[in-house]
């Protein structure tokens, strides 16, 4: 006898949530979905609907009656809200045994807060964040790093699978926002690198490209000289990595290192950096757009 599946439920539906939703429902889990914005239901989410998934009024509604959630949602304060924010909250509504989590970029305070909130009702939160992207999402080919209770962690194994090649579990409840703040730090510092080598490497008269290509053999090589150094030298903005998104990251990291006295100096100017690109109206552009600050004139 075939083992029933669980009920997935998921709230925020957007670049990351959608294409989540899309590989779960062609696994064959039955779906329950949230969305503010009612109207996406006729529009982006319209696919899902027609291939059975089910729309839940409330966060509360879908919690009452879904064996995991998963959240996809800006920052902190819309956990807050969407988890602990009164009678239509996730927790409102949650059953004792249902996780919660939570694929957002957060800070580790309120991860360790939203977590406690949880446990007081029977639920489990872990702090999930993910590393890909969009474009991870729709490959299946997401990282995730993940705090909280081991025994809910191994349940989520077999969901996570369908979209992430890898699923690590690093601790308590915080330990995976750690991780993920971590990442964003060593991703926009890396970033902003590339943007000045392409911008020197031009500036100086030579062929971006062939330096890039150079480097990728040497000790400078990274995953994001390989993905962002063409964006730059062909001027391709198409949003892979959102500026404005990467912003927010490095902002969370920043608040939460300032909390603890630490000074984070790479990072700070690189955030100015990000604030300067959304600022020009580039904050839905590809994160290359860096380059574009390194070329202009001043």
């Amino acid at each position: 006898m075939m083992m029933k599946l669980p009920v997935i439920g998921m709230i925020g539906l957007g670049a990351m949530g959608r294409p989540i939703a899309l590989r779960l429902q062609a696994a064959g889990y039955p779906l329950t979905l949230y969305a503010r914005r009612a109207e996406a239901f006729e529009e982006e989410l319209k696919p899902l609907v027609e291939a059975g998934a089910k729309i839940a009024a409330t966060p509360a509604e879908m919690a009452a009656e879904a064996d995991i959630i998963l959240l996809n949602v800006m920052a902190g304060d819309d956990v807050r809200s969407v988890m602990t924010g009164g009678v239509h909250s996730v927790l409102a509504g949650a059953q004792p045994g249902l996780i919660i989590t939570d694929h957002s970029t957060i800070d580790p305070v309120t991860a360790r807060e939203v977590s406690a909130a949880a446990t007081a009702t029977g639920a489990h939160y872990i702090d999930a964040p993910v590393s890909g992207g969009a474009i991870g999402a729709e490959a299946g080919t997401l990282v995730t790093m993940m705090g909280g209770d081991r025994g809910a962690v191994d349940r989520l194994i077999p969901v996570l699978e369908n979209y992430t090649s890898r699923q690590l579990h690093l601790g308590e409840s915080g330990q995976g926002s750690i991780a993920k703040l971590c990442n964003q730090i060593a991703q926009v510092i890396t970033i902003q690198g590339v943007a000045e080598a392409m911008a020197f490497a031009r500036s100086m008269g030579g062929d971006a490209d062939a330096v890039r290509d150079v480097m990728l053999s040497g000790f400078a090589s990274s995953r994001m000289l390989e993905l962002q150094g063409p964006r730059m030298t062909a001027s391709n903005y198409e949003p892979g990595m959102e500026t404005r998104l990467l912003e927010k990251d490095s902002r969370i990291a920043l608040t939460a290192a300032l909390a603890e006295g630490l000074d984070l100096p790479a990072l700070e100017l690189t955030h100015d950096r990000l604030v300067t690109a959304c600022g020009n109206g580039w904050d839905k552009k590809d994160v290359a757009i860096l380059y574009e600050l390194m070329t202009r004139k001043k």
